[in-house]
C-alpha cells in the first residue's frame, strides 16, 4: 500500500535542471540491487547528463504518493525523481521551502573560493552561533564538497582551479544542494528543529556569464534563483589599480561586472516573462571579495574593517553601516554604473565586503592559512530578507 503525502503542493523547481514541475507527476526509482531488480539504462538521464551507466529501474508517477512499490520487483522505494532530468530529488521536496542561489562574477572573481570557505563557516561557525545546521542532502554534494572545494583549500592549501565551463563540463550544472535546520529549545531546554529549506548553491564558470545566449541555455537556474550574490573584485577596478600602484600583484583584467549585471537581468526579465521596466524582486547581493588586497584603501574607521556578530540572529545595525560604506567606496571607485544598475533594477539589494581566504595568493597559488572576514554576511542577509532569520536584538 502506497503512503500519501500529508500536504497539497503546487509547483517546484528542480535543483538540477530547474524545471519546474508537479509534485504528483515525479517518477520514482527502483533501489533494489541489479541482482535483484536488473538495472537498465535510463535515456532521459543519460540524454540530460550523459551519464550512460545502467541504473535502477523507474517506477512511474502515482499521485501524491510518498513512495510506490516496484512493479518488476515488488521493492518499496522513496528515491523521487524530478519529470524532467530524472535527478533524485532532495528527501524533504514538497515538505519545505527551496532556496536557489546563486552566485555570479567575472572570470577570477573568487566564486568557488567563496563558496568553499562560506559552507564551511556556516557549519563550523556560524551555525552552531545561530542555532542553524547545514548539512548536504546526499552524497553527490558531499563528495563533490569535499573534493572539489574543501580538500584544495583547506586539506592541500591551494588555489581551486578555474571552474570549467558547463559546455565542456556537464558535471558543472550539477550544484550543490544542502538541508538548512532551524533549531530553538521547548519548555524542557531539549533541542527541538523548527524549520528546514533546502539550499542550493550554483557556482559557474565566469565565461558562462560572458554570452547572453550561452546563459539562457546553461544558467537558467539565474531567472529561478531565490537569491543572488555577485562578486565583484576590486582589483579589476581601474580606480582601484592606480591606487595600489606598482608592485602589487594584480590579476588579468575580466569581464565588466556592469556587463554581468546587465545579462544576468535580461535573463530574469526574459524567463519570468516580466516587462522590460519592471523592477526584479530577486534580492541583489552586491560583494566586493578579495577585500584584504584593498584594506588600505579603506578608513580605518569604517565598520566593514570591525569583525561582525551575527550572535543571536542578522545584526540590521552592522548591515546599514557596511552597506552604506560600500556604496560609498564603489562611487569613489568609479563604479557608479553599477551601483545606478542594481539601484535601478532591483528592488532589494545590499552591498557587502569580505575575504574568503584572508591572503592573496595572486602569483603563488598557495594559501598557508585561510582566514575568512565576513563571507557569511550575504548569506545571512538573504536568509534575513527571506524571513528565515530574525533580526538581532539592539545592544
Amino acid at each position: 500500500m502506497n503512503l500519501r503525502l500529508p500536504f497539497v503542493v503546487g509547483s517546484e523547481t528542480c535543483p538540477y535542471c530547474f524545471e519546474e514541475y508537479a509534485l504528483s507527476s515525479t517518477p520514482f526509482r527502483c533501489t533494489s540491487p541489479g541482482s535483484i531488480c536488473p538495472w537498465e539504462q535510463d535515456p532521459v538521464a543519460n540524454a540530460k547528463w550523459k551519464q550512460g551507466a545502467p541504473v535502477g529501474r523507474v517506477v512511474p508517477a502515482q499521485r501524491f504518493a510518498r513512495s510506490v512499490r516496484c512493479s518488476a520487483c515488488g521493492h518499496e522505494t522513496r528515491k523521487r525523481l524530478c519529470p524532467h532530468c530524472h535527478m533524485e530529488l532532495p528527501p524533504m521536496t514538497g515538505e519545505c521551502r527551496n532556496l536557489i542561489f546563486a552566485v555570479i562574477g567575472a572570470k577570477a572573481a573568487g566564486k568557488s573560493h567563496y563558496i568553499a570557505v562560506l559552507i564551511n563557516q556556516i557549519r563550523q561557525r556560524v551555525g552552531p552561533d545561530l542555532d542553524i545546521l547545514l548539512e548536504p542532502v546526499d552524497d553527490r554534494t558531499m563528495k563533490r564538497y569535499r573534493a572539489d572545494f574543501y580538500e584544495p583549500v583547506y586539506g592541500r592549501g591551494e588555489i581551486i582551479q578555474a571552474t570549467r565551463s558547463a559546455v565542456e563540463d556537464n558535471r558543472v550544472q550539477l550544484p550543490l544542494v544542502y538541508s538548512l535546520s532551524f533549531s530553538g529549545h521547548d519548555l524542557m531546554g531539549r533541542t527541538k528543529i523548527g524549520k528546514t529549506v533546502s539550499v542550493v548553491f550554483f557556482d559557474t564558470a565566469g565565461e558562462d556569464l560572458d554570452d547572453a545566449d550561452l546563459m539562457s541555455t546553461v544558467n537558467k537556474y539565474i531567472y529561478r534563483a531565490n537569491g543572488i550574490i555577485l562578486l565583484l573584485d576590486p582589483l579589476q577596478l581601474p580606480t582601484v589599480r592606480d591606487q595600489l600602484g606598482p608592485g602589487t600583484a594584480l590579476p588579468e583584467r575580466n569581464t565588466e561586472s556592469a556587463d554581468i549585471v546587465t545579462r544576468a537581468t535580461n535573463l530574469i526579465l526574459a524567463g519570468r516573462k516580466l516587462r522590460p521596466n519592471a523592477t526584479v524582486e530577486t534580492p541583489m547581493a552586491v560583494a566586493f571579495s578579495k577585500f584584504d588586497a584593498v584594506e588600505s584603501l579603506i578608513d580605518p574607521q569604517f565598520q566593514l574593517r570591525a569583525a561582525a556578530s551575527h550572535r543571536g540572529g542578522f545584526d540590521a545595525a552592522d548591515f546599514a553601516a557596511v552597506n552604506g560604506e560600500m556604496q560609498s567606496l564603489l562611487s569613489e571607485w568609479d563604479g557608479e554604473v553599477l551601483l545606478h544598475q542594481v539601484r535601478t533594477r532591483y528592488r532589494r539589494y545590499g552591498f557587502f565586503g569580505l575575504s574568503a581566504l584572508g591572503c592573496n595568493p595572486h602569483g603563488t597559488n598557495r594559501i598557508p592559512n585561510v582566514f575568512p572576514r565576513r563571507v557569511e554576511d550575504p548569506f545571512l542577509w538573504l536568509l534575513h530578507e527571506h524571513g528565515l532569520l530574525r533580526a538581532a536584538a539592539k545592544r
